[in-house]
């Protein structure tokens, strides 16, 4: 049994000794604090008075043998689920601190976290940060899992893919099933084809990751786990790398090309969309017929669909976007009419399996196509666009760059960036104007020469 003695607030507990203190908690209510394990009664008071001196000046620490990872699962991700944050939001946080961050410092003492440990972080992650390949699972070449890809696209069984897979000698496979394929599409696919050589994590990842800890740290000070945030220190990478890469767009002649190279896919009424809308693939994804009005060359923009753990889920735009109309240009309100034909003749084909989402792009048989697939198949067309045309390739761009790419060219072409900011639907024109810098000064350039132009006769 417990033994108080009558030392200050000290406990006894078996061999060791517990203090406890009070203080003020996060919610401005009187609460008690304790921590153990002491051998003595005198380190125990010890540790007691340094207590009850920090929270006199703002600098307690509630346990300072907790570790970060102890902190981040057990007290701080809780506190973030749905509908605290978006569940997409929720599962990115919860995914990236369990791929990236507590295998490397989770061990640390949370009091004992520095900003050279958060530094040393983000310099492995540029480095090394990619996830390791999973051990024992099928291994399946690259060209084993495109060609699954196309055949899914085709409308393919996964057993018509996998009796595709045992057949062709090329992949050096046998026995594969149908549930293999499935996995194969699911898991294995997602790491099929890389955007870049290198094993590191890109800028924006570490950043984005950097935010995520900066945040946990910040309810740490306030819950008095900690005395301040270390991650105001650190140094992650610097936002201007990641602005190059965000910025790579195409030019009108480029999109051209891509697109005249791609005629065949199935992807490509999206992706045309995509370049002509400036929406982004979320949106793009989740536009209904029922959004579209082509005699008036309308869009409404206002479902997307996302991933939350490589699952496809249907979501109305976040409360931070409005959904907003989108003006369609004739030639993209032909395309829409012919695709819409397109799938109508499937409807009829695939009969009462057809499902009855309603959207403007999807599978043969109506499902929305895979986020992340669509993405994957816009870099492997552009690797097969430039293994054709090895003396004059495409630059590299992300999906997302189809975007990049409208709004470069409507400012290259003088549209007011009001404009612009209205169709891209950022909240304001400063967004738009951090975005696309690198736009204005060969724009500022034009109109110094033609204004001159005007003063000197010429």
């Amino acid at each position: 049994m417990s033994k108080r003695t009558a030392r200050n607030n000290i406990r006894r507990r078996g061999n060791t000794y517990t203090y406890y203190v009070y203080g003020v908690g996060p919610d401005g209510q009187r609460k008690q604090y304790s921590q153990g394990g002491f051998a003595t009664q005198k380190d125990a008071l010890a540790a007691q008075t340094r207590a009850s001196a920090a929270l006199l000046d703002g600098s307690f620490v509630a346990d300072e043998r907790q570790t970060f990872a102890s902190f981040l699962v057990d007290e701080w991700l809780p506190t973030k689920r749905p509908p605290t944050l978006e569940e997409s939001t929720f599962h990115s946080y919860e995914r990236n601190l369990r791929l990236h961050v507590i295998p490397n410092v989770g061990a640390v003492r949370l009091a004992g976290l520095t900003p050279m440990h958060l530094n040393q972080l983000y310099r492995d992650l540029l480095d090394s940060g990619r996830r390791p390949p999973a051990t024992g699972r099928r291994r399946f070449t690259k060209e084993a899992i495109n060609a699954s890809v196309d055949a899914q696209e085709r409308g393919e069984s996964g057993q018509q893919i996998a009796d595709m897979l045992n057949a062709d000698e090329s992949f050096g496979l046998e026995g594969v099933t149908r549930h293999a394929v499935a996995a194969l599409l699911r898991r294995d696919a997602q790491q099929a084809v890389q955007t870049t050589p290198q094993d590191g994590l890109s800028p924006r990842t570490v950043r984005y990751i950097h935010t995520i800890i900066r945040a946990a740290l910040r309810d740490a000070v306030r819950w008095n786990k900690v005395g301040r945030n270390i991650a105001d220190s650190a140094t992650p990478p610097p936002s201007s790398a990641t602005q190059a890469k965000r910025a790579s767009t195409w030019t009108g002649a480029q999109v051209r090309q891509f697109f005249e190279f791609v005629s065949e896919s199935r992807y490509l009424p999206a992706w045309l969309f995509l370049a002509t809308s400036g929406c982004r693939r979320g949106e793009a994804l989740g536009l209904r017929w029922s959004d579209v009005d082509l005699d008036e060359r309308t869009a409404v923009i206002g479902h997307q669909v996302v991933t939350v753990d490589h699952e496809i889920v249907f979501k109305d735009l976040p409360k931070t976007k409005r959904a907003h109309v989108v003006r369609l240009d004739p030639g993209t309100v032909s395309m829409l009419q012919a695709w819409k034909a397109t799938q109508n003749a499937e409807r009829l084909l695939v009969g009462s399996g057809y499902a009855s989402h309603g959207l403007v792009f999807s599978t043969a048989d109506g499902r929305p196509y895979h986020p992340e697939r669509f993405s994957r198949e816009f870099q492997r067309k552009q690797e097969q666009f430039n293994a054709t045309e090895p003396d004059a390739p495409l630059p590299r761009i992300v999906l997302h760059g189809l975007r990049h790419t409208w709004a470069t060219l409507a400012l290259q072409e003088g549209i007011d960036i009001k404009i612009v900011s209205d169709r891209l639907n950022h909240s304001s024109t400063h967004i738009t104007r951090e975005i696309y810098t690198h736009v204005t000064p060969p724009m500022q350039s034009d109109a110094a020469e033609r204004v001159a132009n005007q003063i000197f006769g010429k």
